[in-house]
């Protein structure tokens, strides 16, 4: 009888910290994308593969309207800050006036590796702790 007392309380208990194990996890909540662009400019949203990083890269862009093919646009890099994203510059600024003159914006995607090889740095903590 103590036996199966103590198999279904430990049967509860997994139970228990399974559901707060759950209840626990870090959900990204999807911001609304709403860029602010004026009627001159227009954006992509571009995915590519980084061979360097081996992951996907997410950026956008914001570029002029007409602009003729053999015209040489001058480009800003836009870093978002610590907990943003790629999206953040042109939904929570008015910097797509900046373009209609002669810009191209990029605004990349960085996650949580603070514009560094952070997958590299990642892997190499994880070799060196093995080896100690």
């Amino acid at each position: 009888m103590s036996g199966m007392r103590h198999f279904r309380c430990g049967r509860v208990l997994l139970i228990v910290l399974l559901v707060l194990s759950l209840s626990c996890t870090k959900k990204e909540a999807q911001r609304p994308d709403n860029p602010r662009l004026t009627p001159n400019v227009t954006f992509r949203d571009i995915t590519f593969r980084s061979a360097a990083l081996n992951r996907d890269m997410q950026y956008r862009v914001i570029l002029p309207v007409n602009t003729p093919p053999e015209h040489k646009l001058q480009v800003v890099y836009l870093l978002h800050g610590g907990g943003g994203g790629f999206r953040d510059w042109s939904n929570y600024s008015d910097v797509a006036r900046f373009v209609e003159p002669s810009l191209l914006l990029v605004m990349p995607e960085a996650g949580e590796s603070y514009y560094t090889p952070w997958i590299h740095r990642r892997i190499a903590m994880k070799t060196t702790s093995s080896r100690t």
